[in-house]
């Protein structure tokens, strides 16, 4: 019996993820951009944040709560220039998870392209998941070979099945992070050191859902392919 509908079967799994997350990435850099366009056009100060020389996005003027930093790296000696770029390549990531990612060197223009939204201001979260993603998005259209023929079906199955759920779970508290970043919000709790704590769990959570979205993914478009040609993944033919 298939567990898919022909609705589904029309979906690829890695591109709605590869859309949606590069979509936040996009969205992030441009947030990023915003914030550093209102510090002006001056030579960004850069603060030691885990041994690493960062910038915070959010100048002193414009931070909403104590915490409301929103760390990056920038190699452009200003910070509205970096913002104008960080705004600019999170709008070319965007279109590129849109339009360009499923197509045969689309994966590698999305990792350029946020790699350079990286080095100018754009966010460093989010910069290492991005590859990640990039990476995963070469296999739209091609489900891994290993995958469909080492897997039982009935796992297949069951890791299939959530795909569509956890990329909605991890969309939104990608953006729910966003918006504790920047304002200090958490469902109203006006509280810098619990949003400061919330922030972490969510990191923790992204952690979870990331690999679980990207392995359910996988599995259900590799299921659409042994579904579409009846073959059992036990068989290598």
């Amino acid at each position: 019996m298939h567990i898919l509908s022909k609705h589904q079967d029309s979906i690829s799994a890695v591109r709605a993820l590869a859309i949606g997350f590069g979509s936040w990435c996009g969205l992030s850099g441009i947030e990023h951009g915003f914030f550093e366009i209102l510090q002006g056009n001056i030579l960004p100060v850069k603060h030691m944040v885990g041994g690493r020389p960062m910038i915070y996005a959010i100048g002193e003027a414009n931070r909403i709560w104590r915490y409301g930093y929103e760390y990056a790296i920038t190699i452009i000696p200003s910070y509205s220039w970096s913002g104008i770029l960080a705004s600019g390549f999170g709008l070319l990531v965007i279109i590129c998870s849109l339009t360009l990612i499923q197509k045969r060197l689309g994966w590698a223009a999305f990792i350029f392209l946020s790699t350079l939204q990286y080095l100018v201001g754009g966010g460093y979260a989010q910069y290492v998941p991005a590859i990640i993603v990039g990476l995963i998005a070469t296999r739209i259209a091609k489900p891994l070979v290993w995958h469909r023929i080492a897997a039982p079906i009935k796992l297949l199955r069951a890791l299939a099945l959530p795909w569509f759920p956890l990329l909605i779970a991890l969309i939104f508290v990608c953006l729910n992070s966003n918006v504790t970043a920047v304002t200090g919000w958490f469902y109203g709790i006006g509280n810098d050191e619990f949003a400061f704590k919330s922030q972490w769990s969510m990191l923790y959570i992204l952690f979870g859902l990331f690999p679980l979205a990207i392995i359910s993914a996988l599995s259900h478009d590799s299921l659409v392919l042994i579904e579409q040609k009846g073959r059992e993944p036990t068989d290598p033919r």
